[in-house]
Order: C-alpha cells, then sequence, then structure tokens
C-alpha cells in the first residue's frame, strides 16, 4: 500500500463544500481523509489548484448536462 500526501488550494466535496487549503491523503491513489493545511508539512507534494473529491456512489452527472 502506498501513500501519498498532497496540498491543494481547493477542495471540492461531494456535498458541494469548497474548503481551502487542504492536505489530502490517499492510499494506492484513493483518498482517505482531508485536513487544512496549516503549516509546512515535510514529504507533503504541493499541487496548488483544484482537487474535486469522489463522490462515494460514483461518478455524478451535472444537472446542466
Amino acid at each position: 500500500m502506498k501513500t501519498r500526501r498532497i496540498a491543494v488550494s481547493r477542495l471540492h466535496l461531494p456535498d458541494g463544500t469548497l474548503l481551502n487549503n487542504q492536505v489530502i491523503e490517499l492510499s494506492d491513489g484513493i483518498p482517505q481523509r482531508h485536513y487544512p493545511l496549516v503549516h509546512e508539512l515535510p514529504a507533503t507534494e504541493w499541487l496548488g489548484g483544484d482537487y474535486v473529491w469522489p463522490s462515494p456512489l460514483g461518478p455524478q452527472r451535472c444537472e446542466s448536462e
């Protein structure tokens, strides 16, 4: 099991919540948990930009489609 920690500027949650400056821990590429980035963390890759947390129901169709 490979674990990776990334930091992003904006995290979009399935319920529509938008969180700024978040750390995301991934296990084998699957997000496991997130928490606020309050200080620099060792072995954390800063990606910046947006990350969309996957829905537990799988990909969802947008209302505009």
